[in-house]
């Protein structure tokens, strides 16, 4: 059997760099939290790292006999790349990627490769799956560009046909990613990469800050839909021997926001080429509790809470036979003609029948704020509805509380109005009323509003003639 040789994601645990070293491991890869360039994940879900740390760490990395790769690949700079003194910026950054021992870089825009081999001919680059190489000929540009390594679209991982006819194809390197669990032919991907590329570079005017709203849109197709989880096109431990037939011997762990022992788990699984658990606990995208310690926008916090009751399960001992299918199926092209993925999502995907609508319902609940453009706070946007759940809303009092709502500060409406509606239907239930009246508002404002804002509220309930204090 051929050796296979993995590049594998850290986060920044010195701890990793002597594990992975019992492994196939070729490179390890990572950044910054924050950077000129940006990459392919936001600022707030990586490590605060020095760079006399970052320094230190591809030194350890080296005196373990493997390869350093920096992370250079949002796929857009907002043009800033063309400004002079921006310009500059970007040139010492590079120059001290270089200086610190950087073996490569991996880029996705099409200038920072062209500006990379001509001014900095020590650092090999790789072009990023973001860049979306998915073919024969644009393959074939990006090694024009001075492309030492690709690793090619994820979306064609089970086009074995396009896959064998790009290695053939290129002298480069093909380093297939194996752990990307996005949805086959995602309508948001494009624009995610562009998000987190922004919220991950140092300069961009908003620091960091933004609303996931790909996410949210993602995980509500997953936890409702087992098929499109079947269809993500991630690759088993036990389906490495289908790349290397066709001649990729180079695959890409992924996991930069994850645990060692999550990156591990993974690293170990591929090595050995068997796991006999659920595949979500080693390929990203289906879980977005695990490796997120906080998510600066509490609303996304609180909705995400739900997810781990929901119990997503890939139980990858029923999968045996599954890639067999893609060596001759045109997904492409074909997909809405088969039921493939459909049968193989009912026998090995698991979701808990009564938690998972419950998730996509809050899932739901807060993307409606975003395109009704409650979220931000503005005037003219369309009112919540009210949820029955066997409770009415007296006329008048939904009214008065959709008023009283918009004293909280616009960041904080939408989840104020989920806990204190939820509050409110609780104190209904125990007067054994199946309509929600002005007293139970009155004490669910009162129980529920944090102390900062206790005296508007109060303040709106006397308007109302609610409170007589």
């Amino acid at each position: 059997m051929k050796r296979i040789q993995f590049t594998v994601a850290t986060n920044w645990d010195f701890k990793l760099i002597d594990e992975l070293a019992k492994y196939p491991v070729r490179e390890i890869y990572g950044a910054s939290k924050s950077s000129i360039v940006g990459h392919g994940r936001p600022s707030f879900l990586l490590k605060d790292i020095k760079e006399e740390q970052i320094a230190e760490y591809i030194k350890n990395v080296h005196e373990k006999k493997m390869k350093f790769s920096y992370l250079l690949n949002a796929p857009c700079m907002g043009n800033m790349e063309y400004d002079a003194a921006y310009h500059k910026e970007l040139l010492n950054y590079l120059q001290w990627i270089s200086d610190i021992g950087s073996d490569n870089v991996i880029v996705t825009i099409p200038f920072l490769i062209r500006l990379i081999k001509e001014q900095f001919p020590k650092l090999k680059i790789r072009v990023s799956t973001i860049a979306h190489v998915n073919s024969v000929n644009r393959a074939k540009f990006y090694e024009a560009m001075g492309a030492d390594e690709i690793t090619p679209d994820v979306m064609i991982n089970r086009d074995f046909k396009t896959l064998k006819k790009i290695k053939k194809a290129v002298k480069c390197n093909i380093n297939l990613l194996l752990t990307d669990g996005c949805l086959y032919q995602c309508p948001f991907r494009y624009y995610h990469y562009n998000i987190v590329g922004h919220s991950s570079q140092s300069s961009h005017q908003l620091g960091g800050v933004y609303i996931d709203y790909c996410i949210l849109n993602c995980s509500v197709i997953k936890f409702s839909n087992p098929t499109e989880v079947v269809k993500a096109r991630w690759v088993r431990p036990e389906d490495l021997s289908h790349y290397e037939a066709i001649g990729i011997e180079n695959f890409k762990i992924a996991g930069r926001r994850m645990s060692t022992e999550w990156i591990l788990r993974a690293v170990k699984a591929f090595s050995s080429r068997k796991y006999e658990g659920n595949l979500v606990d080693i390929i990203q995208g289906f879980s977005m509790t695990v490796g997120v310690e906080k998510d600066p926008n509490v609303k996304m916090t609180e909705t995400f809470v739900k997810e781990p009751k929901s119990k997503l399960i890939i139980d990858n001992t029923k999968l045996d036979g599954f890639i067999e299918f893609f060596k001759k199926q045109d997904c492409i092209s074909m997909c809405d003609e088969c039921n493939y993925c459909e049968q193989w999502g009912k026998k090995a995907v698991i979701l808990d029948k009564e938690e998972a609508p419950r998730y996509v319902e809050s899932l739901n609940d807060y993307i409606d704020d975003l395109i009704t453009s409650r979220e931000f706070g503005i005037d003219t946007a369309k009112p919540k509805e009210k949820k029955k759940k066997g409770l009415n809303w007296n006329p008048e009092t939904a009214r008065i509380f959709d008023e009283l709502i918009k004293l909280s500060p616009p960041q904080f409406q939408s989840m104020a109005r989920m806990a204190i509606s939820s509050l409110a239907e609780e104190k209904a239930k125990k007067r054994v009323s199946k309509e929600v009246k002005n007293q139970d508002i009155v004490e669910a404002f009162i129980e529920g509003t944090p102390g900062p804002f206790q005296a508007d509220m109060r303040e709106g309930l006397k308007r109302y003639g609610l409170l007589n204090e």
